[in-house]
């Protein structure tokens, strides 16, 4: 198993623009990581509600978003769990069945202050599938950055508007020298 992965700091119109041109090189579907009405698939991710917008603060758990080859097959698996309602039903897309995919964990604006980063993953590098949705998103990533700092890659708009916001690497609740100074 070999893994792989690279964070962007983007604004929604620049995540935008690189799902655009993603979507228009390899034909590809979306499923969310986890669902609690089951089987969830997209063909345009740009279009879900909060495409670009941070939700709780963190870097990790935002928007988790597994991608496919539009002829791949999601195998979802279905486990019960303990809530204050009782025992629910989950399903999750992360199946040792999958494997031709790539993991997107969305970043975006957080509350008008803070910009968290995207997260491209895969730890299934190996997988020629993989490797090449991997490789294309990085690619487009790459075209559409001014700057690299630390690993990130700065997209323009986010980079534009870096005296404004916090681009923040951990958790809203970290302290600010963790954040990435961006120049």
């Amino acid at each position: 198993m070999v893994k792989r992965s690279f964070r962007a700091f983007a604004t929604k119109e620049d995540l935008y623009s690189v799902f655009a041109q993603f979507q228009k090189t390899i034909k590809v579907y979306y499923t969310p990581a986890y669902s609690d009405i089951g089987a969830i698939q997209f063909d345009d991710i740009t279009q879900i509600e909060t495409f670009g917008i941070n939700r709780f603060g963190s870097h990790i758990g935002n928007n988790q978003f597994l991608v496919f080859h539009e002829h791949q097959k999601c195998v979802w698996r279905q486990y019960r769990y303990k809530s204050e309602e009782g025992l629910k039903n989950r399903y999750s897309s992360h199946c040792d069945e999958n494997q031709e995919y790539i993991d997107i964990d969305l970043g975006g604006v957080y509350q008008s202050t803070t910009l968290f980063p995207t997260t491209i993953s895969t730890i299934h590098y190996d997988v020629e599938a993989s490797k090449e949705l991997y490789n294309s998103i990085r690619k487009i990533f790459r075209k559409l950055s001014v700057k690299t700092m630390n690993g990130y890659f700065i997209c323009s708009n986010a980079y534009e508007i870096r005296g404004d916001f916090r681009f923040c690497t951990l958790d809203i609740q970290s302290p600010i020298e963790y954040d990435l100074n961006v120049e």
